[in-house]
C-alpha cells in the first residue's frame, strides 16, 4: 500500500482503520507511516498522527523514548490543531521515558490554558501534565496551582470536565 496516497485521499475513520490494519499486519510498514508524521504536506502529517493515534492504543511497545522525544518536538512546533491533537492522544498512549523534555512539560502547561488551543489539545496537555506529575510529583504542585486557580467560567464544560475529574486525581494521592 502507498500510505502517501491514501493519506492525502479524502479520509474517514473508516479508511483510516483500514490503513492501521495494514499496519498491524505488516509491522515492518509501522516506520513508513511513523515518519509520514513529518511530511511537509500537513495534510498527509495530520492522518498519519491520526493512524499513529490508533496504532498506539493497540501496540504502544512500537514506540520507542526516541519516538517519544521527536513527537513531543513535534507538539511544541505544530500550530496545526489536528496533528498537535494527534500526536498528544499518542504519545498519552506510551509510557513516559526516562528523561521528558522539560520544553515539552512548559508547551502542555502553555497549551492547557491557552484560549487559543482547541478544547482536545487543552485537555489532552491537561491529561499529559498528570501522567507526567504521577512520574515527577514535583509538578504535582504547580499542576494543581494552575487547575485550582484558573478562571474555570471561560473554558469549555469539556475543559472544566476533565479539569475537574484531574484535582480529583491530584488530591487523592
Amino acid at each position: 500500500m502507498n500510505y502517501s496516497e491514501h493519506l492525502y485521499k479524502p479520509l474517514s475513520k473508516h479508511f483510516v482503520d483500514i490503513l492501521v490494519q495494514e499496519v498491524l499486519k505488516n509491522p515492518s510498514d509501522f516506520e513508513i507511516i511513523y515518519n509520514l508524521i513529518f511530511d511537509t504536506e500537513v495534510m498527509i502529517a495530520w492522518r498519519a498522527a491520526w493512524a499513529c493515534q490508533k496504532i498506539s492504543e493497540k501496540k504502544p511497545k512500537w514506540f520507542t523514548d526516541k519516538h517519544f522525544d521527536e513527537l513531543a518536538k513535534l507538539t511544541i512546533s505544530t500550530a496545526h490543531g489536528g496533528l498537535l491533537r494527534g500526536c498528544l492522544s499518542t504519545l498519552y498512549k506510551l509510557s513516559l521515558p526516562k528523561q521528558i523534555p522539560v520544553d515539552f512539560i512548559n508547551a502542555c502547561f502553555e497549551r492547557m490554558v491557552s484560549p487559543k488551543s482547541p478544547i482536545a489539545v487543552q485537555a489532552l496537555s491537561m491529561k499529559m501534565l498528570f501522567s507526567i506529575s504521577e512520574k515527577e510529583p514535583d509538578i504535582k504542585p504547580e499542576l494543581i496551582a494552575y487547575l485550582e486557580n484558573i478562571d474555570f467560567e471561560f473554558y469549555s464544560p469539556g475543559f472544566n470536565s476533565t479539569r475537574k475529574n484531574i484535582i480529583k486525581k491530584l488530591n487523592i494521592k
